[in-house]
């Protein structure tokens, strides 16, 4: 597959690995420990002139914290400190905020990194999961977007997370009115699962994803009605046959309820009506991808982003959340570029 992709489109040679549900030590004070899995550049990109497979990881970083309360994940007790006088991030979404967990160089620990203050920083990304429920049921009780935010919404006990431990310990760390900010991402797994895109006629009809994204906001906006909620689209992707071949990129690629390109402009669309903060991840607009940098954003699926592709995402979500908190007053003039966040040496 991959070399019949370098000759088709010059952009993936990455390898990739099923990464476990490993806890990301994410809700505690910032360290000074060794960077190595981290690119920050000297200056911020925006101040400048200027379906299924998982994580290729790197090295590692670990966050040193004082424990205030321990919890436990499937390799290990780690502790962490969870402090009310700061604020409080959630993220949930599916394997691009998963990936990473085990190496610290996931979408929410790069965010904590980068944010120009500390942070609880709670990671809830499940790999594999949909924004959508079932259809024909209202007895859906499997993990997507909208029965977690049921779970915040507090209508479902913590057994709902018992597949996913990782995230199951980190969901009982925090409490819904003290969250400051959402994160959420999810909608390739609705699309690659052929989930309907919309029923406009039933808006509680959480089983097509773009109500699933309307009806999961309503719940979160109801537990935490002072949070601010970044919704992200999908990334931009590139689909492949089973022998290898490509299919086509997302802005044609479809299944039988519209393309890629529309799950994703239906998201964004979902966001800005329910008064959330978009992020299209799919647009060019905030990162330069597309055909040309898809090697450098996204392993050799099409799919999921590489470490420095996860790097560049939280950088922009970094920059959000700490305009949001006063603490960055500059705008995205023009798209972050992901060489800006690539390890020396690294390269798909």
């Amino acid at each position: 597959m991959k070399n019949l992709y370098k000759r088709i489109i010059p952009i993936i040679a990455a390898t990739t690995l099923i990464t476990a549900c490993s806890l990301d030590t994410t809700f505690s004070s910032k360290s000074t420990d060794s960077t190595s899995s981290l690119v920050t550049p000297t200056s911020n990109p925006n101040n400048d002139a200027s379906a299924n497979a998982s994580a290729s990881v790197d090295s590692t970083k670990e966050k040193e914290s004082q424990a205030s309360s321990t919890v436990a994940s499937t390799q290990e007790s780690i502790a962490t400190t969870y402090d009310e006088s700061l604020p409080t991030i959630v993220f949930l979404g599916d394997d691009q905020f998963d990936l990473g967990r085990s190496d610290n160089t996931s979408i929410s620990y790069y965010v904590d990194t980068l944010l120009e203050t500390d942070a609880n920083v709670i990671n809830l990304g499940c790999t594999g999961v949909n924004s959508s429920t079932a259809p024909n049921t209202t007895d859906d009780s499997s993990v997507n977007f909208v029965n977690m935010a049921r779970y915040i919404n507090g209508e479902l006990d913590d057994s709902f997370w018992d597949n996913y431990p990782s995230a199951k310990a980190e969901a009982t760390c925090f409490t819904p009115s003290d969250v400051d900010f959402y994160v959420i991402e999810f909608g390739v797994n609705d699309f690659l699962n052929i989930k309907e895109l919309v029923n406009n006629t039933e808006i509680g009809d959480s089983s097509c994803y773009v109500n699933s994204i309307r009806v999961g906001v309503s719940l979160l906006q109801e537990a935490s009605p002072d949070a601010k909620i970044i919704v992200c689209s999908p990334v931009y992707s590139i689909f492949f046959g089973e022998d290898g071949s490509v299919l086509g990129s997302g802005h044609v690629y479809a299944n039988t309820f519209g393309r890629y390109l529309d799950y994703c402009s239906g998201c964004i669309n979902a966001a800005v009506e329910k008064g959330c903060l978009p992020f299209d991840a799919f647009d060019n607009e905030y990162m330069n991808i597309g055909d040309e940098t898809t090697g450098e954003y996204l392993q050799a699926d099409g799919i999921h982003l590489t470490r420095a592709g996860r790097n560049t995402f939280a950088a922009i979500v970094a920059h959000m959340i700490n305009k949001q908190l006063g603490l960055d007053d500059s705008e995205i003039g023009s798209p972050y570029d992901i060489e800006d966040y690539m390890l020396p040496g690294e390269s798909y």
